[in-house]
């Protein structure tokens, strides 16, 4: 029996293959060593976006520093920079890059949850954030989870809440501390691009330039978030070649899986 043409299935597909093999080292190891199996999470969404990302882009983890040198970012667990960049150091896996080159960075968490594991990621985006002093138009920022503790309990819309309320937080605390840029700027310059819990929900800041009232939008988008996920990413890449394939890219709307639309107020 054939089986029919679907763009959203397709997607879905990379979901349930990220799902599959998030846990084979820790079947293997245990939960005796936790910076190898992070590692390993790490490494496993690095290789499928290879699959997608134009070759003119690299990917790897590593360290970012400004361009006149004087200041570095924490480690990164992946960033997307232009390939034909020169590097300050390369080796297998590991970069330590100029900001200019950059052009996406990407935490990655196992399980995440409202706690220090979310703060930790925004705290190593923000650091960063402030190196390269870039809008959201020409830098991705952002958090992707294999996971939430207690998903199924709670549920979505407690989660998206939950979520917004510690993110809106963090951001209020660091505005008190950088207080040069107005509030506009503020949002596109120093906040998250977007948020990804595969195979639940997705987060997505909209705080381009074409958006004079950022508002911050959780949606129920469950075996669909990599697929949004993916797609603004590569928008943010290439918005030409998304633009005018975009129903490669964005099989349906997400509008009507909306959770949480609300602005983080400053």
């Amino acid at each position: 029996m054939p089986v029919e043409r679907s763009l959203p299935n397709y997607y879905q597909s990379f979901s349930k293959e990220l799902d599959v093999t998030k846990d084979r080292v820790r079947n293997i190891i245990g939960k005796a060593h936790w910076v190898s199996d992070g590692t390993h999470k790490e490494a496993i969404l690095q290789d499928v976006l290879k699959r997608f990302i134009p070759q003119k882009y690299a990917i790897s983890s590593g360290f970012i520093l400004s361009n006149d040198g004087s200041t570095c970012s924490k480690q990164l667990d992946i960033i997307i920079y232009d390939q034909a960049s020169p590097l300050l150091f390369n080796s297998s896996n590991f970069v330590i890059i100029p900001d200019q080159y950059v052009r996406a960075i990407i935490e990655v968490k196992t399980s995440l949850s409202v706690g220090a594991k979310l703060t930790d990621a925004l705290e190593n985006l923000y650091n960063v954030q402030t190196i390269m002093d870039r809008d959201s138009d020409n830098v991705y920022f952002g958090i992707f989870s294999f996971g939430y503790q207690d998903y199924s309990n709670i549920g979505p819309e407690t989660v998206a809440q939950r979520l917004f309320a510690q993110i809106a937080k963090f951001y209020q605390n660091k505005r008190l501390q950088d207080t040069y840029l107005s509030n506009l700027e503020y949002l596109q310059r120093r906040t998250l691009t977007s948020l990804c819990m595969n195979g639940q929900l997705y987060g997505l800041h909209w705080n381009d330039s074409s958006q004079r009232d950022p508002e911050f939008g959780f949606y129920n988008t469950e075996q669909q978030s990599f697929n949004f996920f993916v797609s603004n990413l590569l928008s943010t890449l290439d918005n030409n070649a998304i633009t005018l394939s975009k129903p490669l890219w964005f099989p349906e709307s997400k509008q009507s899986r909306v959770l949480l639309k609300e602005r983080i107020s400053l």
